[in-house]
């Protein structure tokens, strides 16, 4: 191929530094009114995010990281606690409204794209393609829905882009101890891992590249300082049971209980198969174009072609090409043993800045070995070549205004009695009574009540049993799946024991009284 510089700096018109100013200028007037148009004020109904958000104020409370809505209050197990810990600081800075927690995510959305600019400089060695690739990226679908969400996506997606920076500026001829750019490196990696436990494969990538370098400096005290600041997090929970997430890969399904646990090399087989097929046919290919994805009519063709694009991107790469396959392999390693039920592109989220970059640069590389085998001249095409990206551009639109219009559309009747109910019993019962509901940290937010999630137990008595043994007091019943599989069938055997306290309609949410008299 011929010898084409993509950074020759006699060619540049405006002084390097001037672009890069420039160019951040850009990305900076186009995110904000995108951000602005597509900013949705109401919470999303996921239990997660409540959680969040209620574990966030514990700390910032002053009361540490623990499960304030149970009567024990006891220590959080379920998530690291990277994220509450950033909302504790927005709420000690800016104040506890859920809006301003959510554009917090926003300006992280944005720090995490400028981060990258810079690492696709870095790796590409290429100033103008990293800028349009990033700018492009800004629009993707995903990026944009989970940056006004509460959820620790975006600031996990931060520090591993800022883990990654670093990583590129650290000059290995100097010591580990002497280099500013290593710290930063480390702190960020560790906060990533507390922040999500898959950052755990970002230092996987890390310690391959290294390996594979045989700077055995930089692989051991990298491992060392890994290792050392993750210690704390795990004597904390050194008296504790495995979390709710790690718990949940022992189930076949971890929404029905009934269906047993994974047993053997042909159920671990099923479930890697599983996923892998998902993410391969569906989830990859949306992720990347920024659609819904149909699990009915997922494409097996595509999704390969998207790998072998990508696969081609990382090969071209000008540095740290180890790296980056380790963590997206890696990544890809942990998700193919999660339970089959989890679906979707959220789980994936954290890499869909790299693939869509990896994907286009691919694509990129590929047509300048076409073009200089058809004997066209590199220099002048490929700045031509570079703006054909903006396509993506026009592929990604419309779901901003998919974005627009839910969050201008008033919310769900179900979710707005379910919040309205929540909010009434803050006021009309008890302030110590323990309610059982469906996504518990939701209600626990509008109501400030003691909550748990659904008994999951088939046996109608086995639940009564329950319910007095732990005190429960309430019970919210709105048709859900899970409360019509476990709580219904208590209900037609038992229904004198959940006299109805409140009723809300259109549709029908009801609040019942749990009568546990007489259950040994």
């Amino acid at each position: 191929m011929t010898k084409y510089k993509e950074n020759n700096k006699n060619n540049n018109i405006i002084n390097p530094k001037v672009k890069v100013v420039i160019y951040l200028l850009i990305l900076l007037f186009a995110f904000i009114p995108t951000y602005n148009h597509i900013f949705d004020k109401k919470i999303a109904f996921l239990g997660d995010n409540a959680s969040y958000y209620v574990f966030g104020k514990a700390i910032a409370a002053g009361k540490g990281y623990v499960n304030a809505h149970v009567v024990q209050e006891s220590k959080v197990n379920s998530f690291p606690p990277g994220y509450p810990a950033i909302i504790s600081v927005v709420v000690n800075t800016f104040g506890d409204k859920i809006t301003t927690i959510k554009r917090a995510n926003g300006v992280m959305y944005f720090m995490s794209l400028v981060i990258l600019f810079f690492f696709f400089r870095q790796i590409s060695k290429n100033i103008d393609l990293s800028f349009k690739l990033t700018f492009v990226m800004m629009f993707n679908f995903y990026l944009l829905q989970y940056s006004t969400w509460m959820m620790s996506e975006i600031s996990f997606i931060l520090f591993t882009s800022i883990s990654l920076l670093s990583l590129s500026y650290i000059k290995a001829s100097k010591s580990p101890w002497k280099c500013g750019w290593f710290y930063l490196m480390i702190l960020s990696l560790a906060f990533a891992y507390h922040i999500r436990s898959q950052g755990i494969a970002l230092f996987g990538g890390i310690f391959l590249y290294y390996l594979t370098q045989k700077n055995w400096k930089y692989l051991i005290t990298t491992t060392i300082s890994f290792i050392a600041l993750l210690i704390p997090w795990y004597i904390r929970n050194s008296d504790m049971t495995t979390s709710p997430y790690s718990n949940a890969l022992k189930y076949k399904n971890y929404y029905d209980h009934s269906q047993g646990v994974m047993q053997g090399i042909g159920d671990w087989m099923d479930r890697f198969t599983g996923n892998f097929s998902r993410y391969i046919s569906s989830e990859i290919p949306s992720a990347i174009f920024g659609y819904e994805p149909n699990y009915d009519a997922g494409n097996w063709f595509i999704g390969i072609l998207i790998l072998v694009i990508i696969g081609f991107g990382i090969f071209k790469l000008k540095k740290y090409k180890i790296a980056i396959a380790g963590y997206i392999l890696g990544t890809f390693s942990i998700l193919m043993i999660w339970p089959t039920v989890w679906t979707g592109v959220r789980f994936m989220l954290p890499l869909v800045p790299l693939l869509i970059f990896l994907f286009l640069y691919g694509i990129y590389q590929l047509m300048l070995l076409a073009l200089d085998k058809l004997k066209f001249n590199l220099k002048i095409t490929d700045k031509v070549l570079q703006y054909l990206f903006f396509i993506f551009f026009f592929l990604y639109y419309p779901k901003i205004e998919t974005l627009h219009k839910e969050a201008e559309r008033p919310l769900n009747p179900l979710y707005r009695n379910y919040f309205a109910m929540a909010k009434w019993t803050k006021k009309n019962i008890d302030k110590d009574a323990i309610v059982l509901c469906r996504k518990p940290m939701l209600f626990h937010l509008y109501s400030d009540h003691y909550v748990n999630g659904i008994i999951k137990n088939n046996n109608p008595e086995e639940v009564l049993k329950q319910m007095k043994k732990s005190n429960y007091s309430y019970i919210v019943f709105y048709g859900d799946g899970l409360s019509q599989k476990y709580f219904l069938p208590v209900y037609k055997k038992y229904p004198d024991r959940f006299p109805i306290v409140q009723k809300l309609a259109n549709p029908d949410i009801y609040l019942m009284k749990i009568d546990t008299s007489g259950i040994k």
